[in-house]
């Protein structure tokens, strides 16, 4: 059944709507990766201004365009677009903005838009540049009250309250359209407004105003301290798996010296090609200082880890079997998360057994993560609570901690034991939109 509105009702319900509208609008500009930098000062050149201005005014063009066709006012935000772009982007692009929408509406017949709008942009702009910092954006509460209440407060405590200032503004330009409508009349069309009653239409399209103005600033206030948030989560994993990574450079480098101390009495040449591998080792890894990198750049430092104790113990001693599906070669993951892995194989397995033993690497991909499982041969005696083992050495923990960093908690870590003898490790790491 058709809605029918009636003359009084229609402004009400396109005040009403105006504020929806500049949601629905600021929602797909943020959408846009360029705008998010240029929001956080990442693109502020003479180019990205342009595309801001660009888009900005394209769009509340737009607005204007549809209200003039459909005789929709709630599309037309010509006054609160003009003001959000000067609040965001400064001189320029509020000026651009404003130009453009004035020079539009000019077209259609309102003789005052164009210097109106222009203003408004440049007034905007000079106060952003002036007293913002470039990449800041201001916002102010919604509660009209609790605005002039903060005002107040930091005025008597001698302080300027920042957020006071779009408010101001944005009613100063709204009382200067009235007058101007008021003082020439609007026959004239000298510019168009929602309402051309005064009293209660009047003051809650001011209202309206305000409200539709704040909450385009705090959709882009938040959107901008979401991705700092963000960022900083990210900068603080990082720092945690380089802390963490840091740990077990030291333990590999203290457990391989000690097998080439212990060499350099019973085979000196032995001991030399130690040496000359482990620097090998470290040389390539202080050309990679990432905290994560592909399982392809993991085996091949596994392979360099191997080549060490193969000269400890023998090709004959130790075998190693690979088994690595190729479409898991380029997983992310982090750097030297299955060293101590195979170094525990080696060490609590194979190097017990007289006649050496087998160890096996394997990866898998399983539905949206992959599982990466650590095999050996070894005494079919011990403990596998998972717990006990991580309260006995660095490097198990170590291993579990990363993962669950790095996973964001989704990553599972098992030991279990193998049938003859020996464990078998596995590691399961969900893929990146998993762990997104």
């Amino acid at each position: 059944m058709p809605l029918n509105f009636t003359q009084d009702q229609l402004p009400l319900i396109n005040l009403l709507l105006r504020i929806a509208v500049m949601a629905g609008i600021i929602s797909l500009v943020l959408g846009f990766r360029f705008v998010v930098k240029y929001l956080m000062g990442v693109s502020v050149t003479r180019a990205a201004h342009i595309r801001m201005a660009a888009i900005l005014a394209f769009i509340f063009i737009l607005g204007i365009l549809v209200r003039k066709i459909s005789n929709q006012a709630a599309m037309d935000l010509s006054l609160e677009g003009t003001l959000f772009a000067g609040f965001i982007g400064g001189v320029w692009v509020g000026a651009g903005v404003g130009a453009a929408i004035g020079a539009f509406c000019y077209i259609l017949g309102e003789t005052v838009a164009l210097p109106f709008y222009t203003a408004a942009g440049l007034a905007s702009g000079l106060l952003f540049t002036m007293l913002g910092v470039r990449g800041e954006i201001w916002a102010y509460s919604l509660n009209p009250f609790l605005i002039i209440y903060n005002f107040l407060e930091r005025l008597f405590k001698g302080r300027l309250d920042r957020n006071f200032i779009p408010f101001v503004v944005c009613v100063i330009f709204a009382l200067v359209r009235y007058g101007l409508m008021g003082r020439f009349g609007y026959p004239r069309n000298l510019l168009y407004v929602n309402v051309r009653t005064g009293g209660f239409l009047m003051v809650l399209d001011l209202i309206v105003l305000i409200y539709t103005l704040g909450i385009a600033l705090k959709m882009a206030s938040s959107t901008r301290l979401e991705i700092i948030q963000r960022e900083e989560e990210k900068q603080l994993t990082h720092a945690r798996l380089s802390t963490l990574r840091s740990q077990i450079n030291p333990h590999f480098l203290f457990n391989t010296l000690n097998s080439i101390s212990a060499l350099i009495r019973t085979d000196v040449d032995k001991a030399r090609e130690m040496t000359r591998k482990l620097s090998s080792i470290f040389r390539k890894s202080l050309e990679n200082s990432s905290d994560t990198h592909t399982l392809g750049e993991e085996i091949e430092f596994i392979d360099n880890y191997l080549s060490i104790e193969r000269v400890r113990f023998g090709d004959e001693k130790l075998k190693v079997v690979k088994e690595i599906a190729p479409d898991t070669l380029g997983t992310e993951l982090p750097s030297m998360i299955l060293q101590p892995l195979v170094e525990n194989a080696i060490k609590h397995g194979i190097s017990r057994m007289i006649d050496g033993g087998t160890l096996r690497i394997a990866a898998e991909r399983k539905a949206n993560a992959i599982e990466i499982s650590v095999e050996n041969d070894g005494p079919t005696a011990g403990c596998y609570v998972l717990e006990e083992l991580l309260a006995r050495g660095l490097g198990l923990s170590n291993v579990l901690e990363r993962l669950k960093i790095f996973s964001r908690g989704m990553g599972e870590l098992s030991i279990t034991p193998r049938d003859g003898g020996g464990v078998v490790v596995r590691l399961l790491i969900p893929g990146v939109n998993e762990r997104r």
